[in-house]
């Protein structure tokens, strides 16, 4: 996948939301003692090649599975529970108007290379983040530290929302209220880098990555493979694990005869294999299944005049027979979406009016729109070959929608394609799986907010002031109960108004071989694992 995509400084999420979103997720429970040696086998199931493993230059999923082993953070998520944990900040203070955190840094630390970690890394690492010269995808988790804007346009030295009080102590002050700061915090794309050598490598540090994490860079080979290896002197203790060895396999198929053969230690399952492994006695112990908080969808480039109607884009949701798709492409595998924020978040409506399967009522919007079958709609889509949010699920919509007035071609891309095109607004529209946000302010606005810029998740470049009114109504109201209202009341106009075709949501199996111990389910994204917790034992073949 994918997973890019972030939001502002103003949009927050709450510890009792993480918590309760994560009662879903499911562990794996691994003995108390675990055992050191061994290299993992893991995949890399989304996109064909790596591009970089800065941080802050992909949001990518397949990137941040690797940065996740790589790269420490202020502080992090902890993948079973979903709560905040200390990191490299061993604590911090919270001033009581909430704007000001005081954090205090673990002494000791060092990063792969040997530098020390103090608190200059952190304020090197925000504002690089914040130099337009970067580009960075990670401007949002930062831009809400007091003077964020000042820095980007050069009027300041430093951003002067972070001070440096001493090595091992740091102050931020935020610009406004934001209670989701320390989440903000514990994004990938916010994970710490070391100045010194970042200003001597410059941008050809994404090929050469260096942090502060478990595991450290070996080499890459971008269509193939990332090794790591255990950083000895991890502050939090040595991994269990000697190697990880990411290799990238997006296709399913391969990645099952690999499985099966031993030369993956996990997989990510595939729907075609979903039924298959859940029936075999040998591997149904050996699952792990979890519900996700990603959104299979197809994105309309609303900068697009044949968009700019709503019943265009009304119609193709009533079009498709998505829950049929669901059961026979996906073999149930994923749940038919209603709106945007799935069944896992503290938010998902229930008695949201979702769009139901109504080719006459599809036709009808179309023919007021003027179109029919003769005189039909083009839509180009763009996507990858992932079964499951790809080509192969527009092929199979195709009869559906031309049925209705549309004419529909399609166009096959890989991974880092899409993602050039997607921010770039250089397609009619395209299919893809967006979201991976516990917050369900995040998961709407990242994508839907017009303050949110194209190349920071709003692909579509979807506006809609009704929209943005309850969805800026959430972000600044403390109230769960009041904020969660006017989550749905934008989510209520986004489904009226719709700037995608509402597909379905995933459920991510993870399978793994009986000698794996400590795979846990994420409902952030399965494949985002604590790698400094897994270990294997003796019976592995490559222990």
């Amino acid at each position: 996948m994918h997973r890019i995509n972030r939001a502002n400084n103003s949009i927050f999420i709450i510890s009792i939301i993480i918590m309760v979103m994560f009662s879903f997720s499911i562990s794996v429970l691994a003995e108390e003692s675990g055992k050191y040696g061994g290299t993992l086998n893991y995949p890399l199931p989304y996109q064909q090649s790596i591009t970089t493993l800065e941080p802050g230059q992909s949001g990518d999923v397949t990137q941040a599975i690797i940065t996740k082993a790589i790269f420490s953070n202020l502080v992090r998520y902890n993948e079973s529970s979903g709560k905040i944990e200390p990191d490299l900040a061993k604590s911090w203070e919270i001033s009581e108007n909430g704007l000001v955190y005081t954090f205090y840094l673990r002494e000791g630390v060092t990063f792969h290379n040997g530098e020390a970690f103090t608190a200059e890394d952190v304020q090197f690492t925000f504002e690089r983040i914040l130099d337009p010269k970067q580009a960075s995808i990670a401007v949002p988790t930062v831009q809400g530290i007091a003077g964020a804007k000042e820095y980007a346009e050069g009027k300041t030295e430093h951003l002067s929302g972070l001070k440096i009080i001493d090595d091992y102590t740091l102050k931020i002050t935020l610009s406004e209220l934001d209670v989701g700061f320390l989440n903000s915090m514990a994004d990938e794309l916010a994970a710490i880098m070391p100045k010194d050598y970042t200003e001597k490598v410059g941008n050809d540090f994404g090929m050469n990555p260096v942090g502060t994490g478990p595991f450290q860079f070996v080499e890459m080979n971008q269509d193939e493979n990332v090794i790591v290896e255990a950083f000895e002197d991890y502050y939090n203790g040595r991994p269990y694990l000697d190697q990880i060895k990411f290799l990238v396999m997006p296709e399913a198929s391969t990645r099952t005869a690999s499985f099966r053969s031993g030369q993956l230690d996990v997989d990510l399952v595939s729907p075609a294999q979903y039924k298959v492994f859940k029936n075999d006695p040998q591997y149904e112990d050996q699952l792990i299944e979890v519900a996700e908080v990603w959104i299979r969808n197809v994105m309309f480039n609303m900068d697009k005049e044949k968009f700019k109607d709503k019943r265009v884009r009304q119609a193709f949701n009533y079009a498709i027979d998505k829950q049929l798709i669901v059961d026979r492409l996906l073999n149930g595998k994923a749940f038919a979406a209603t709106g945007w924020l799935p069944p896992s978040s503290i938010a998902y409506n229930p008695e949201l009016e979702a769009y139901e399967f109504n080719p006459e009522k599809a036709r009808s919007l179309m023919e007021e729109a003027g179109y029919t079958p003769e005189n039909p709609l083009k839509i180009h889509i763009i996507g990858t070959t992932n079964p499951s949010w790809g080509i192969p699920i527009i092929e199979a919509a195709r009869p559906y929608l031309e049925d209705v007035g549309f004419k529909i071609t399609s166009e096959v891309v890989d991974g880092a394609t899409w993602a050039t095109r997607a921010r770039q607004g250089d397609f009619e529209a395209f299919i893809f799986s967006l979201g991976g946000h516990s917050s369900p302010v995040k998961q709407l606005a990242t994508t839907f907010w017009s303050e949110i810029p194209r190349n920071a998740g709003n692909y579509g470049n979807y506006h809609n002031k009704e929209f943005d009114k309850y969805i800026e109504k959430a972000m600044n109201t403390v109230d769960l109960e009041q904020r969660i209202e006017y989550v749905q009341m934008a989510e209520k106009v986004l489904v009226e108004d719709p700037g995608v075709w509402f597909f379905n949501y995933n459920k991510a199996v993870m399978i793994h071989k009986p000698w794996v111990h400590g795979i846990t389910g994420n409902a952030l994204e399965m494949t985002y694992q604590p790698f400094h917790k897994i270990w294997i034992d003796d019976s592995s073949p490559r222990k």
